[in-house]
């Protein structure tokens, strides 16, 4: 899938279910390990929203299959659960992941980093400005 034909949102059906310690799961059935937990059932359905969007982001980030979605009708519960549909507008998750700050290993000769500490240099500003020279940003 291109990044240009990415759908603006993605809606899954989460279940909620408590756990023995009184704490509420929630587990998309379409996906496996999106799974989260929290003290009540609004944080959870809450926490659901924020680890759908990271899920979803992380699959198109790494092209992997996306999973189709089924319909909320055919998801099937045991007694105590609750189903509750879940969307995540992907404009913003996909922003966060753009930006996020990755770490890279970089090797200088150790008299050019002692140089370069005597100096206050921030090594990683100034990488992040040279990389940005170079791709003309």
């Amino acid at each position: 899938m291109g990044k240009k034909n990415l759908p603006a949102y993605y809606s899954y059906t989460a279940v909620f279910a408590k756990d023995s310690s009184g704490f509420w799961l929630a587990a998309f059935p379409d996906l496996d390990g999106c799974e989260t937990n929290a003290e009540t059932l609004e944080e959870a359905i809450i926490q659901a929203h924020n680890i759908l969007e990271d899920y979803m982001a992380i699959l198109e980030r790494d092209g992997m299959n996306i999973p189709a979605s089924t319909p909320f009708e055919n998801i099937k519960v045991s007694a105590g659960e609750v189903t509750q549909r879940v969307v995540a507008p992907m404009k913003g998750a996909r922003k966060r992941w753009a930006d996020r700050a990755v770490n890279r290993m970089v090797t200088l000769p150790a008299w050019m980093d002692e140089r370069g500490r005597e100096a206050n240099l921030n090594f990683s500003q100034l990488l992040q400005s040279a990389v940005a020279r170079e791709l003309g940003l």
